[in-house]
């Protein structure tokens, strides 16, 4: 269900001033919301506004502020700004004596903007509402508390532009222009305050309470910046309320269906109130605007027995219906009376400046004149109605087709009309034999109807309309290299100018599966098309050859690997002559191992058939291959006997190896052979290694082979530099040897193990501290294969 949280006003606070000299003293007024065009979301923002005339606050308001917000929460969506269109019109009293009592010179101004809203943004169930504040109203007010210092919150509220994925399309209610009345006290009165909707929606009237500004005015006249709602009633004084606005008896009323204000008022004054329009479609309420306004109840002298007539000129008194021809005038009479003032209406609105016993007429509808008493305020009077028929036959053209360069035609039409002939012109001369409601012409002019209703006479000459052919289409056929040939294994684009669609040809034959601007070829001929203009006409493109490119063979020649980066550049061959080389390494035909580091490295040959075709292209593999490294030791001391690997370490992806001499060696052609059983004489070994690029690298290792240990039976650890350490020789070929010392009491005061004796011998140290003078038992364990060796070291001082 709708919320009523939308409220809207009208007015200016003039800063620096005297609310009494430069207020604005508004009358009411209300925001309507219309959508225009086709676009979603597109929509017609006015503001209509009504002003007491000639006061410098309301001259000074040409616009202002508006905002949209979501009933939800109240958030701010959008603020924009209208601007005043047009100029402002008064609105018309029958009887000025009596508008004049109480300043009732009113004008009305109207605000416009266009504006944009996205539906996807705008689909919150509960809807938006539009908001427009301002100030002042009139300081005469009698039915509100401090009148001058209230403004006005006009306001619309609008349903969500999109339901369930759907554009919802809507516009608010629309309110056409008002008399200007005023309330006789203890009359009966009534007034016509109801809309339109310009979709068919139902709408519902009620009272409500006006609305005053949220906030203060801005400075220089113009309204507030947008607040968001609720926005604050205005105070009745008391006695008063919504639906008690003006005393009577009859009460006031509004028709909840039609909008009608009643009332016989029974108190002077001016009074204030609101209207609620309720928008509803399909019983479901979508929309709501709030009507502003004010009407003056005045003392009018009793009534007075005016009986005014109205009559149509040259026409018999009795007469209430006339036809004239579209552009004819009639004037409409009334009895003249030199004490009566006269106001003629249409429709049932006041007419500005029809204030003479005469009117001439030449629009349709229904006219009546109002009659009271002159030079005071007295009840008008108003005589019978006369219905003014205007015969306006349509000339308006409906053309189609089109004048090509040479050929084509167009057919005029107008809309048939019961009684009416038509004749055709060209050129300012009457077509002979062509009286029908429609025309086909095949030569350029200016062509136009004349219509003759033959029932009232009446002769409409229409408005002409000049036609001339158009330009000749141009078809134009290139190709899109500009290249009329097609290049070995490729296609060929071909593109059409001069027209929206085209027809293709190939050697004289259509092809109808290409219509497009493009087509792609890959086969030889002659091809041609047909360009087609926005209205049909054709021209037709000179012929276009397209021949083939022979293909070409490219070939290049092997590259040989080479070894490592310092290799010498070498050149490139290709065929044939004139391509280019590219790859890493590559400059000009030159391959430069440096510059294309180890790698195997893609290098290209490259020859074009013709300018405008993708090179033919040649592959090779350069080999940059790395050259093999080994690290090995220079030499290996062992012992008698022992049996071990050899583990050099190799890079540069050898696969070939050599070990020189065999003697002892297991195998001589793997990477990492074994060594058995080496002899006192031990060995010299040459390690020649290769990869598949044949890049090679070659080294030597060298075997020193120990028979036994030579352990010292004394040492002299006293720092001098000589014999402080127990140094056993020979023990660097015993990788796994293990070495114990112990004291006197066979505890140990030293153990070393894993080949670590050479690095961090026995230096007489125990615990940091230096061990006493004597005999030191010890236990050599050579390796896991010989016969521990045990004896006693002497520490010397």
């Amino acid at each position: 269900m709708w919320l009523p949280v939308f409220r809207t006003l009208l007015g200016v606070i003039l800063v620096g001033f005297s609310l009494s000299a430069l207020a604005t003293h508004q009358v009411g007024g209300q925001i309507e919301m219309r959508a225009v065009g086709n676009a979603q979301g597109s929509f017609k923002i006015t503001v209509t506004n009504y002003f007491e005339a000639n006061t410098r606050g309301a001259a000074s308001l040409t616009g202002g502020q508006l905002g949209i917000f979501r009933i939800r929460d109240n958030a701010l969506m959008l603020t924009f700004r209208v601007t005043e269109i047009g100029q402002r019109e008064p609105v018309v009293y029958s009887n000025i004596v009596c508008a004049n009592q109480r300043n009732q010179n009113v004008s009305v101004a109207t605000f416009e903007a266009d504006i944009q809203l996205s539906p996807s943004e705008y689909n919150d169930p509960m809807g938006y509402y539009i908001s427009y504040q301002t100030r002042n109203r009139n300081d005469g007010i009698d039915n509100i508390n401090n009148p001058v210092n209230t403004g006005f919150t006009f306001y619309l509220e609008f349903p969500p532009l999109q339901r369930g994925g759907t554009y919802f399309k809507n516009s608010s209610p629309h309110f056409g222009r008002i008399n200007g009345e005023y309330i006789c006290i203890n009359q009966p009165f009534t007034f016509a305050f109801g809309g339109t909707d310009p979709d068919g929606d139902e709408l519902r009237y009620s009272f409500i309470t006006p609305l005053d500004q949220k906030g203060a005015a801005n400075a220089g006249g113009q309204n507030a910046a947008p607040s968001a709602g609720p926005y604050p009633d205005v105070v009745w004084l008391s006695g008063y309320s919504a639906a008690n606005a003006i005393p009577g008896s009859p009460p006031f009323a509004v028709d909840s269906k039609t909008g009608e204000l009643s009332i016989t008022a029974n108190k002077l004054g001016l009074y204030v109130f609101a209207i609620k329009v309720e928008e509803y479609r399909n019983g479901e309420k979508i929309g709501e605007v709030r009507r502003d306004f004010q009407f003056l109840v005045i003392d009018c002298p009793p009534p007075v027995t005016i009986n005014p007539k109205a009559a149509i000129a040259s026409y018999p008194t009795s007469a209430v219906n006339a036809t004239i021809c579209v552009g004819a005038s009639l004037t409409l009479l009334s009895n003249t009376n030199p004490n009566w003032l006269y106001q003629w209406r249409r429709g049932g609105i006041n007419l500005p400046d029809a204030t003479s016993p005469a009117l001439t007429v030449k629009e349709p509808g229904v006219y009546s004149v109002l009659v009271s008493l002159s030079g005071e305020c007295s009840r008008s009077s108003e005589s019978q109605k006369i219905q003014i028929t205007v015969v306006d036959s349509n000339t308006d053209l409906r053309s189609t087709g089109h004048l090509c360069a040479t050929d084509g035609s167009m057919r005029f039409d107008v809309q048939q009309e019961d009684s009416v002939t038509y004749q055709w012109i060209r050129d300012g001369q009457l077509l002979a034999g062509q009286t029908t409601d429609s025309l086909r012409v095949f030569q350029p002019g200016q062509y136009s109807v004349r219509a003759t209703n033959l029932r009232f006479g009446c002769v409409k000459n229409g408005d002409p309309l000049t036609i001339s052919r158009s330009a000749a289409v141009t078809a134009t056929i290139q190709s899109s290299t500009k290249f009329n040939d097609i290049c070995p294994n490729d296609s060929l684009q071909l593109e059409a100018g001069g027209g929206v669609s085209y027809r293709w040809q190939k050697d004289g034959q259509s092809i109808n599966a290409v219509s497009g601007s493009t087509y792609q070829i890959k086969v030889v001929g002659t091809y041609s098309l047909t360009a087609i203009d926005t209205y049909g006409c054709v021209g037709v493109s000179p012929p276009l050859v397209i021949g083939a490119i022979p293909p070409v063979i490219v070939t290049m020649d092997t590259l040989s690997p080479v070894c490592g980066t310092i290799a010498a550049a070498y050149t490139l061959k290709g065929s044939p002559a004139g391509g280019l080389f590219e790859g890493p390494g590559v400059t000009g035909d030159q391959f430069s191992p440096t510059l294309a580091g180890v790698g195997d490295h893609i290098v290209t040959y490259s020859v074009k058939p013709a300018p405008q075709c993708a090179p033919t292209v040649a592959r090779r593999i350069a080999i940059v291959s790395p050259i093999p490294t080994i690290q090995m030791p220079d030499s290996i001391i062992t012992f008698l006997g022992n049996t071990f690997t050899l583990e050099p370490v190799i890079t540069g992806n050898a696969n070939w190896f050599l070990w020189e001499p065999p003697t002892f060696l297991d195998h001589t052609n793997t990477a990492h052979p074994q060594v058995i059983n080496v002899g006192k004489e031990g060995a010299s070994y040459h390690l020649w290694v290769k990869n598949k690029y044949e890049c090679e690298r070659r080294d030597t290792i060298k075997i020193v082979v120990y028979e036994r240990l030579w352990i010292p039976d004394a040492f002299t650890p006293n720092s001098d530099g000589v014999n402080d350490n127990w140094v056993i020789k020979g023990i660097e070929a015993f990788p796994e040897a293990e070495i114990t010392v112990f004291n006197r009491w066979g505890e140990i005061i030293f153990w070393s193990k894993n080949g670590n004796y050479a690095e961090q011998p026995f230096s007489g140290l125990y615990n940091g501290s230096l061990l006493a003078t004597g005999p030191y038992a010890y236990v050599i364990r050579p390796s896991p294969k010989r016969p521990d060796l045990r004896g006693t070291v002497f520490i010397l001082r």
